[in-house]
């Protein structure tokens, strides 16, 4: 059985991320088997997930493949500018030493995973691979907003404000999943990190917590949906660092 998990990963491997992983055929059987945010050494979560039987998509939110030639950013950025959602630059994080996305990508590669996106979209069905993606991507095209929704830490946005704009990553977050995935909502952790007074109990640490958590939620669909729609995607970049994100829809 194909098992799909979603890593919003910290740059750092002491800080805590957030981790979801799905497991299933099909739409109508597709269920989530571990939902949480917590701190994950790169070489346990890279036993944890070589250690799943069958075909695993693996989709990071940090840099996978680095070179200095990475491009992927810029035109990211350059895509995306009308939404807002430029992604963190992959060079100012490795040159600060922010590089747990690279390390576990050379962590699962040693035990067989493919980090190259080619064999995902042949529909390769044996495929055990980890991919990078970049959640504000994911989110303007398949949420359909006209812009990135504004619910990560910055100065000057207060509690109040990041708790309703995440009240409304919820709604979206939980009509997607009803739509591509919907007994991924039979997991009671699953419904409580949805539910629009869990941002109203946060703050602090535990609103940081629930934003990885619904990111980690994010990234399993889209894995989901690279397995399943492998069609309606396209890579950004190339082999000195790429970034995966849904087809704009005409």
């Amino acid at each position: 059985m194909p098992t799909f998990v979603g890593l919003d990963l910290a740059w750092s491997s002491y800080r805590e991320s957030g981790v979801c992983w799905l497991e299933g055929n099909s739409q109508s059987d597709l269920r989530c088997t571990r939902i949480e945010a917590a701190v994950l050494p790169t070489e346990k979560l890279a036993n944890e997930i070589a250690a799943i039987q069958g075909p695993v998509v693996v989709t990071v939110d940090a840099p996978l493949l680095y070179t200095p030639r990475r491009w992927a950013e810029r035109e990211v950025a350059r895509r995306f500018s009308r939404y807002k959602a430029s992604p963190h630059q992959a060079h100012y994080a490795v040159r600060k030493g922010y590089t747990a996305g690279i390390e576990l990508g050379k962590a699962l590669a040693r035990r067989g995973f493919i980090l190259d996106p080619a064999r995902c979209f042949e529909g390769d069905r044996d495929y055990r691979g980890v991919l990078e993606v970049f959640p504000h991507a994911v989110h303007v095209r398949l949420f359909g907003i006209p812009e990135r929704l504004p619910y990560k830490p910055k100065r000057g946005r207060s509690v109040a404000f990041r708790r309703e704009v995440m009240q409304q990553y919820q709604s979206r977050l939980l009509t997607l999943v009803e739509e591509v995935a919907p007994r991924v909502l039979e997991n009671a952790d699953v419904c409580i990190a949805l539910h629009p007074d869990t941002p109203l109990r946060a703050k602090g640490a535990s609103l940081k917590r629930l934003d990885d958590t619904l990111d980690g939620l994010t990234c399993a669909v889209a894995a989901w949906l690279l397995w399943s729609r492998f069609d309606e995607w396209e890579t950004i970049g190339d082999l000195n660092g790429y970034i995966l994100a849904p087809r704009e829809q005409h």
